[in-house]
């Protein structure tokens, strides 16, 4: 089996998250608000799972965090939807809203799932990890796998 290589910005996403820990760590804040303005986005957002989402998750091998918030969102528009009706009441600007927000925060979790996925082996259905306090210091106990 050969080894998989990551490309020079996955590698330094994954050596930011070692340092420093993930998104709910109080370390990945203050080392955050050390960088330039410019380069946050580098390990905050990724801009291909804010356009594409489901489908990004699914080429990074996340597909149960990405199936997750794909059906979340679908129940969510659906009830939207169903309120629409049932009100008659226009709620277009709202789904536009609650839609933003999904891409959102599919972009603002898929680097530190990935990290996850690829440093600490985790492979699991649940797409808020890492982002508390608490789960981010259980998280950073498990060992690191070298990539």
């Amino acid at each position: 089996m050969t080894q998989k290589t990551y490309s020079d910005k996955w590698k330094d996403r994954f050596d930011f998250f070692e340092r420093n820990g993930l998104p709910g760590s109080p370390g990945y804040r203050d080392a955050i608000k050390q960088l330039k303005f410019t380069q946050r986005p580098r390990y905050m957002y990724n801009f291909y799972a804010f356009f594409f989402g489901f489908i990004y998750f699914c080429i990074l091998g996340l597909w149960k965090k990405g199936l997750t918030l794909f059906v979340g969102i679908a129940v969510i528009n659906l009830l939207l939807g169903v309120f629409e009706v049932l009100s008659d009441v226009n709620m277009d600007g709202v789904v536009r809203g609650v839609n933003i927000a999904y891409a959102a925060f599919c972009a603002m979790s898929v680097n530190s799932a990935y990290y996850l996925h690829t440093i600490k082996g985790i492979d699991s259905w649940n797409p808020f990890q890492g982002m508390t306090r608490k789960s981010s210091a259980e998280l950073e106990k498990i060992p690191s796998r070298q990539y």
